[in-house]
């Protein structure tokens, strides 16, 4: 079965993947799946921003040890979310794994949301060579999401800010409290947060938890725009902590290579930078680093950026547009894509002509009608990110 056809098969029987809280359907399905991890240290990597490369990265660093890391959502191919020592699973063995899972949900009458079906996948190609740790990204909140049926030994806390405020929350304390759901009793925190309000309120909730508690920011300043460098200490702190290693955080503020869709570049009649930045708090640290000494620029550092965004409010695409803007990171094309995600076609084309942006109705089109050796940013939902990384012209 091709990929485009497994991708079909799956909203076929489970749905678009969106957030359905609750953790009685996993525990359900999991249940005789998870006596298989109990020599496994688990890891629950929560935040706003940066979970996905802290995971990343994380899994990078244990490469030598057995383990498994589940992250979402997946950009370009399903098996991006299921990976372990050796990268990601080959896509047959998934193919296998699906199948037989949609037996055992099918003769037991589960109810899986399209997210939860394939963590049911992940915890049982997992628990079939049980690891020494296991790595879970939080889909969404933390407190509600499926990977909190586990026990965390370890919890790592990029970042915190205001997203997905239907369901978390508008306020801070709020937001926090659900991501910090996933302590429990002798867990360890391990956070880069530095607003001192937000300090408090970690410190406050893992001391009523009974979890160990260990901020970043008091051993290390490095500013909140050189998000990829912060990602990577809170990994090597989460290293040295799974391996009873001492930590010093001056060995983990060497540069740091770019991961894919975070800073990724390719190359061929003209130069692609890829930096997804979804939300409003990702974009405004991404034009800040853009900004920073190590990218100066006495003139725009792109001939064109390249935005499309997935479904956010109103206000938020709004801002998001006028920070494009006020950067002058380039002549900013605004233009959209098909995913059941994406923001809506119209919606964007007024706003793109509010802020007097060029709307381009066809990106690839759009692009073939350039001068070539241009220098393209490409930006926004990570979504279009993979889509555009799929076209020749990037090739």
């Amino acid at each position: 079965m091709e990929h485009k056809e497994l991708t079909q098969w799956l909203l076929n029987h489970y749905g678009q993947e969106h957030m359905r809280p609750g953790l009685e359907r996993v525990r359900l399905v999991l249940k005789d799946l998870l006596p298989s991890f109990i020599q496994t240290k688990i890891v629950i990597i929560a935040g706003t921003n940066g979970k996905g490369e802290t995971t990343l990265r994380l899994s990078k660093l244990l490469e030598t040890h057995l383990h498994y890391a589940w992250t979402s959502p997946h950009i370009e191919r399903i098996t991006e979310r299921f990976r372990n020592e050796r990268g990601e699973i080959p896509y047959e063995e998934l193919c296998e794994l699906i199948f037989f899972c949609h037996e055992i949900v099918a003769k037991n009458g589960y109810e899986l949301s399209f997210y939860e079906f394939l963590f049911l996948v992940f915890c049982t190609w997992a628990s079939r060579s049980p690891p020494e740790f296991l790595l879970l990204e939080v889909g969404l909140g933390g407190r509600l999401d499926a990977v909190n049926v586990f026990d965390a030994d370890l919890v790592l806390l990029p970042s915190i800010s205001r997203d997905h405020q239907e369901i978390l929350g508008k306020r801070y304390d709020q937001i926090l409290f659900e991501k910090l759901g996933t302590l429990r009793k002798k867990s360890t925190l391990i956070h880069f947060l530095d607003n001192d309000y937000l300090l408090e309120k970690a410190q406050f909730i893992s001391n009523t938890v009974g979890a160990t508690h260990m901020a970043l920011k008091n051993f290390i300043n490095i500013p909140v725009h050189e998000f990829s460098k912060r990602n990577h200490i809170l990994s090597g702190a989460a290293y040295c902590y799974l391996l009873n290693m001492s930590f010093d955080p001056q060995e983990w503020t060497k540069p740091v290579s770019f991961l894919e869709h975070r800073g990724e570049i390719l190359k061929g009649e003209n130069e692609w930078m890829f930096f997804g930045s979804h939300n409003v708090d990702g974009l405004r640290k991404l034009i800040q680093f853009l900004q920073s000494g190590t990218y100066n620029f006495s003139k725009p550092p792109f001939d064109a950026v390249i935005v499309a965004f997935s479904k956010r409010s109103h206000h938020d695409l709004k801002v998001m547009m006028k920070m494009l803007k006020e950067a002058q990171l380039g002549k900013v094309i605004v233009t959209v894509f098909d995913h059941p995600k994406a923001a809506a076609r119209e919606d964007i084309k007024v706003l793109a002509t509010e802020e007097r942006f060029e709307f381009a109705q066809n990106i690839e089109a759009y692009v073939r009608r350039q001068d070539k050796n241009q220098r393209f940013l490409v930006t926004g939902s990570y979504y279009f990110l993979g889509y555009v990384k799929s076209l020749p012209c990037c090739h």
